[in-house]
């Protein structure tokens, strides 16, 4: 990874560091502002879709990880989602404080994500991903039939607004502090994450993983720690998902869901924490686009509005199909051929791709 011209590490501290020089600084302190101006002039409305596109950014940081870096695929993301949602609800409900409730329910996704990952010990490729989608099947199966003198069926089951001593998050510029901060904490994490043994293991994994157990590393341990961490990553934003929308449904944790995250990583690119934050903004600020316009339309031509849930799944449909034909390695790839050539500058030829 080249560094800008000029600038070049001491120690071996600094080349870990994952604030390496100005630059960095500059883009952190950018991003403050950024969000400052945000909380304060954005209205409610644009703050409820940013509030949504973080909580689907932690959601996809934990399928990043299984699949981008240890390379098991999963169709049942938003499955484990909702583990998360109706336990963090459940134990609110209860009683149980907020912190220690979506700690729960991160650890219980994880759980019920080892149970549904052990298939990946002895299968993978086409049959992970039947696996995964039997997954989902029976835990939505299971919340509506089974559990339902916990989850209260297709019904849903409340989940109250978060209270932090006095303070009671139960507006968008307060859950966007929330949310925002959430989430800078799990990328943090994610990132150191990805340069400890786990996740360079799981990248050797990913890569060949005949030649990952012959330099010693546990497959099976290995695998079923990439499905925890993802779903614990699931778990956390679906519990933050049920308590920003003060109830949770079994419906919003459906198989197409769990399709759309495949499509974040896809568009934003595999393998790259920084392509979750692509993918989901792109494809999430497309879609309410996309709903505004129709909206718009709605009050000239009135067949407009019934065409927005159906245009949806097409405008999913195009917008992979078009990433996976002009730019198959996704929006983080061209943004790394843009650094690249910044911190080459001015000696551009020594590296454009």
């Amino acid at each position: 990874m080249y560094l800008p011209t000029g600038t070049f590490n001491e120690t071996y501290k600094q080349d870990m560091a994952i604030i390496r020089h100005r630059e960095h600084w500059m883009v952190i302190v950018f991003l403050f502002i950024i969000c400052t101006l945000l909380f304060l002039f954005v209205s409610d409305s644009i703050l409820g879709i940013i509030n949504l596109m973080g909580i689907t950014i932690i959601s996809a940081l934990g399928l990043q990880f299984l699949l981008g870096f240890a390379g098991q695929i999963s169709t049942a993301h938003a499955a484990f989602m909702a583990v998360g949602a109706y336990t963090s609800a459940i134990l609110a409900v209860n009683g149980i404080p907020f912190g220690f409730s979506i700690i729960c329910a991160s650890f219980v996704s994880g759980i019920v994500g080892i149970m549904f990952g052990w298939p990946s010990i002895r299968i993978k490729g086409f049959y992970l991903l039947m696996s995964t989608f039997a997954a989902q099947l029976i835990i939505i199966y299971s919340i509506d039939n089974v559990l339902v003198s916990l989850t209260r069926g297709t019904l849903g089951h409340s989940a109250p607004s978060p209270r932090i001593g006095e303070f009671i998050i139960n507006t968008e510029r307060r859950w966007f502090i929330l949310i925002i901060s959430i989430l800078v904490v799990s990328t943090l994490v994610l990132n150191n994450l990805k340069r400890t043994k786990v996740g360079r293991a799981a990248i050797a994994i990913r890569d060949n993983d005949l030649a990952a157990e012959v330099m010693g590393i546990c497959l099976w341990r290995y695998k079923l720690l990439a499905f925890f961490i993802c779903c614990c990553y699931a778990g956390l934003a679906g519990a933050l998902y049920a308590h920003w929308q003060s109830s949770v449904v079994s419906e919003a944790f459906d198989l197409m869901q769990s399709i759309w995250y495949l499509g974040y990583l896809i568009v934003g690119g595999l393998g790259s924490i920084a392509g979750c934050f692509f993918g989901v903004i792109l494809i999430i600020a497309l879609q309410e686009g996309v709903t505004r316009l129709f909206s718009s339309l709605g009050s000239s031509y009135p067949e407009a509005i019934n065409m927005i849930s159906t245009t949806r799944p097409i405008f999913f449909g195009v917008v992979v199909a078009l990433f996976l034909i002009f730019e198959p390695r996704g929006l983080a790839h061209r943004w790394e051929v843009v650094k690249t050539y910044y911190r080459s500058w001015p000696f551009p030829y020594i590296s454009k791709e």
